[in-house]
């Protein structure tokens, strides 16, 4: 119970505790303002620089003020502030910066600044100069950053009322402010509150009864077995893992741009229920979701579980549209950081991106050597839409004893479908002279195109200069109809050719016209044609002498795509005998390439497969980066070593080895029992 407990207290703390400056509008300030205050008005309207139009933007007062055209802003009031109408190039007068607009994200910000009440922290005209020496030896004085000390057990007066050590230090307190303690509550009232703090859910009406006769013999042996129970029970790691997971920014999409799926971001969540249930000690569960992939499991469970911990680096919203790579990897490394900071030191790190910390004492260098671990991880895959890092469940030792079985037999499989493939594009040349085949023939080249169709020669075996494609668009408008010029009643074999690909429609509909009526037939085009490699039969129908709209191809009730090439109309008497023989080769052939296709695929289901999950990973080189001047990724300043924040470090400073991205050490200095804040 002991174990557990802790939990339910840190989790507490976690969730209370706050840093000096951790006001969500000065939060919001530091991190979206001030950088474009610094970056785009500081040269214009600063005490340190320049003062166009008697107006300053470097303290609350300059801009509430405002120069000679007035207030600069008028706080909750967006449409009415000068500023916005400035920055949006709207105002007859007024466009700023001059030069060039801010972008939309930066007035979007400006706007949202403005409709929570303009909240500023810069309060004195003097303190206008952005970079401050931090004095380390004091802001190490302020009581979070101290060494956690073992404090004397208070003895208060009244010797009844505690149960244990934290009830004396929270009576001795009430009684130096001559406040007495609540009183006891009676046994229901302290069942319904043990239910919902530890499960969120009320007890059962057979619970209660039970309770209250066993609180009745022994009201403290009651409550033990209660709480032991509920701690032990699966809802307990549900009701204070849902508190986790919003500390960590838990969700099942990215949001930001287009939002996508993260599909495996569940694996994350029953690992922190799981965590919970199982009693995890707390050091342990910050290692396992910082460095959980650079920690060597006991068990292959055990390693399974820690590589998806670090999904938690992962699970923050994120544009991965953003087409500046660069950026997009900062910001990501941005949110990580304040995710770490914010819910396992209590501090706001993701201020000092731009400039030191205006409240704690973080500098900037601080933050790019933290930043500087993170950038040595990977945790995006780069595309024109890049996503977030994927990795594969390792395997059991039976498993892959299993995979490495059946890997040899896949592969020979694999090069006897290459070989069986290659003797069938053998068969089929590039292309068919139309002048080569017998009886009726008509191209696509010939036919009447209802649509856009498009024209290609990618895929061999086609007849004359190409074949065309309905491209899978405008589905249900297009169609191919194919004229016959037919001089000899009788009945006639039809055919159709086309290219295969697994692209291609399975159930191409193909209306034959003929003496008795029309005849519809769906034709599978991801398969090979069974005749020469490029034509199927639709079978034998009688015409009649003249003119016909025999043969109509259309992507009706299609929804992949649909290939047009010609059809071929030969008469039943005098249908060539070697294509006959051709067709049975083919067929055999073709029987023989499904055969081994299938065995592939059983084969593939037998050896094991492992899911790719949400998780990071080491880059091979990882290195220090540079600080980024302003928060600005593409105006480099001074290479900063790697490391941790400088304030709360008091012995020797950690170490990374060369290699080394530098994620475990920050996972160890985190849960490290000296480091104050963690503790």
């Amino acid at each position: 119970m002991n174990c557990q407990l802790k939990w339910v207290l840190i989790a507490l703390l976690c969730l209370q505790m706050k840093s000096k400056g951790t006001d969500p509008g000065v939060e919001f300030f530091e991190k979206n303002i001030r950088p474009i205050l610094l970056d785009q008005c500081y040269q214009c309207h600063s005490k340190d620089n320049k003062i166009k139009g008697d107006l300053r933007l470097d303290w609350r007062g300059g801009w509430l003020k405002g120069g000679k055209s007035g207030p600069a802003i008028v706080p909750g009031k967006v449409g009415k502030s000068l500023l916005i109408q400035a920055v949006r190039h709207t105002h007859t007068d007024l466009k700023m910066p001059p030069k060039k607009k801010l972008s939309k994200e930066q007035i979007v910000n400006l706007e949202q600044w403005i409709a929570m009440g303009a909240p500023d922290p810069r309060g004195s005209e003097n303190a206008s100069k952005e970079q401050k020496k931090l004095n380390l030896e004091a802001q190490r004085k302020f009581w979070s950053f101290q060494p956690i000390k073992k404090h004397k057990i208070p003895q208060p007066k009244n010797t009844n009322w505690a149960l244990n050590d934290i009830d004396r230090f929270i009576l001795s307190e009430q009684e130096q402010k001559k406040i007495s303690p609540a009183r006891t509550s009676d046994a229901q009232t302290l069942l319904r509150r043990i239910h919902y703090d530890l499960t969120g859910l009320p007890p059962a009406p057979d619970r209660i009864d039970k309770f209250l006769e066993a609180h009745s013999d022994n009201s403290q042996g009651a409550i033990t077995d209660l709480i032991d129970e509920l701690l032990a029970s699966e809802d307990f790691g549900v009701r204070w893992g849902r508190h986790w997971l919003d500390v960590v920014r838990y969700a099942d999409s990215t949001g930001g741009g287009r939002t996508a799926l993260l599909n495996e971001a569940w694996r994350y969540r029953d690992y922190v229920v799981n965590s919970l249930n199982s009693g995890k000690p707390f050091n342990q569960f910050i290692k396992e979701q910082i460095a959980g992939d650079l920690i060597p499991g006991r068990t292959h469970e055990q390693q399974k579980e820690r590589l998806i911990a670090t999904g938690f680096l992962l699970l923050g919203p994120t544009n991965y549209e953003l087409q500046d790579k660069a950026i997009l990897e900062m910001d990501i490394i941005d949110e990580q950081l304040d995710t770490i900071g914010k819910s396992f030191l209590g501090l706001t790190v993701g201020c000092a991106r731009c400039h030191d910390h205006k409240f704690d004492p973080i500098s900037s260098a601080d933050y790019y050597g933290m930043a500087g671990i993170l950038k040595g991880t990977k945790s995006v895959i780069h595309s024109n839409v890049s996503t977030w890092n994927k990795r594969p469940l390792p395997l059991s030792e039976n498993e892959k004893e299993l995979a490495q079985k059946l890997k040899g037999e896949i592969k020979g499989t694999e090069k006897s479908i290459s070989e069986l493939k290659s003797k069938l594009a053998k068969r089929t040349p590039k292309s068919v002279n139309i002048k080569s085949l017998s009886g009726i023939v008509i191209d696509n080249s010939a036919a009447i195109k209802k649509g856009n169709w498009i024209k290609s020669t990618h895929t061999n075996g086609y007849v004359d200069s190409n074949y065309i494609h309905d491209d899978s668009k405008d589905k249900g408008s297009k169609s191919v109809t194919y004229k016959v010029n037919i001089k000899e009643i009788g009945r006639y074999e039809v055919r159709a050719s086309y290219t295969p690909g697994t692209n291609r429609e399975k159930k191409t509909p193909i209306t034959v016209k003929h003496a008795e009526g029309e005849s519809t037939v769906l034709i599978d085009q991801t398969k090979r044609p069974p005749i020469d490699g490029s034509f199927v039969s639709l079978g034998s129908y009688q015409f009649n002498t003249g003119n016909h709209e025999a043969v109509v191809i259309s992507n009706k009730s299609t929804s992949a795509v649909v290939i047009a090439d010609a059809i071929q109309l030969l008469n039943e008497n005098q249908i060539p005998t070697t294509t006959q023989q051709t067709v049975k080769d083919q067929s055999k052939l073709n029987e023989a390439l499904k055969k081994l296709e299938n065995k592939l695929k059983e084969l593939q289901k037998q050896s094991p497969q492992s899911p790719k999950v949400i998780a990071v990973e080491d880059h091979k080189s990882p290195d220090d980066i540079t600080i980024a001047i302003r928060g600005n990724v593409h105006n480099k300043g001074e290479k900063t070593k790697r490391g941790f924040i400088e304030v709360i470090n008091r012995g020797p400073k950690p170490t990374i080895e060369k290699g080394s991205s530098g994620r475990l050490q920050l996972a160890n200095w985190i849960a490290s029992k000296d480091n104050p804040l963690t503790a």
